[in-house]
């Protein structure tokens, strides 16, 4: 056994660990689903998100087309200013997970409070949803119905 302060603890504020869990629930989108295959084409990947007292993580989404395309972040943390749970979301293609000093966010986060959206305090899961929701628009956006 461990103590319960120290379970499943990776570094991550206890609020963008909770929306984490909370976004699991919306591993697959739904519309990537391939009749042939029998599988969900999107495959939602996640990573830790590491910003000086903003620890969190992002989740990146490429679109499938021509081996490539298009790529979806989206960071979430705890606000260093606040208990708000944000999120930072923006479109970069990279092999490599992107971090701080790796974004190129272009007309977003242009300082600490520029963020995408944000939610109260204790509202992870309702950050988990906008966040799929976010996903899933992307996915919807950049790759066709019929290709399934």
């Amino acid at each position: 056994m461990t103590s319960l302060e120290n379970y499943l603890q990776d570094g991550a504020d206890y609020q963008a660990r909770a929306t984490l869990m909370f976004l699991q629930r919306y591993s697959n989108i739904e519309s990537s689903w391939n009749k042939e295959y029998r599988c969900y084409d999107a495959e939602i990947k996640v990573a830790r998100w590491e910003n000086c007292r903003e620890q969190g993580y992002i989740v990146s989404l490429l679109s499938k087309k021509f081996g490539g395309g298009q790529q979806l972040n989206i960071a979430f943390f705890e606000h260093r200013n606040s208990d708000d749970i944000c999120a930072v979301k923006w479109e970069q293609t990279s092999i490599n997970t992107i971090t701080i000093d790796t974004a190129v966010f272009g007309d977003v986060y242009k300082d600490k409070y520029d963020t995408s959206h944000s939610v109260g305090y204790g509202k992870a899961y309702e950050m988990a949803e906008w966040i799929a929701e976010q996903l899933t628009k992307f996915w919807n956006k950049h790759n066709t119905q019929n290709e399934n």
